[in-house]
């Protein structure tokens, strides 16, 4: 009797936390070695690798982001991570579809809420509170 190959699987892991969380860490964490992390920070890396945020470049780098998630869902990489904050529907959406519809097993990792002002502090990008606040204002819950 002949042993029956185990389904092979891909993965799509979409992180939902505000800046400060813990999410690129644990993006970090699911990748391991095969995996590809997308997040629409790197499109604000500068040529010495500072993060320097423009607005008027926020909807641009988010598509870049999302064509580069597109990519790597069609070249078949086996564990591909968004690692947005993905505060809304509106802003994961995509990803979740696309993914799908190419046959990803779709997981949301979501990070607890920890308090604004520790988020500020804990935070790479220099979000500050007030920003962090009006995230977990608008935080759509699943």
């Amino acid at each position: 009797m002949e042993a029956l190959e185990e389904p092979k699987f891909k993965y799509c892991f979409i992180m939902r936390g505000v800046p400060g969380s813990g999410k690129s860490t644990v993006a970090k964490r699911i990748k391991g070695e095969e995996g590809v992390v997308h997040t629409t920070d790197n499109y604000f890396l500068n040529e010495n690798g500072e993060y320097v945020f423009d607005r008027d470049l926020l909807a641009e780098n988010h598509k870049k982001n999302f064509q580069a998630f597109c990519k790597s869902i069609d070249e078949g990489v086996e564990s591909v991570i968004v690692d947005n904050t993905n505060t809304t529907e509106r802003e994961y959406k995509r990803y979740q579809e696309y993914a799908t519809e190419h046959g990803y097993v779709v997981s949301f990792v979501v990070i607890p809420h920890i308090p604004a002002s520790v988020a500020a502090a804990r935070n790479s990008h220099g979000v500050p509170e007030e920003a962090i606040k009006n995230m977990l204002k608008r935080w759509w819950k699943m």
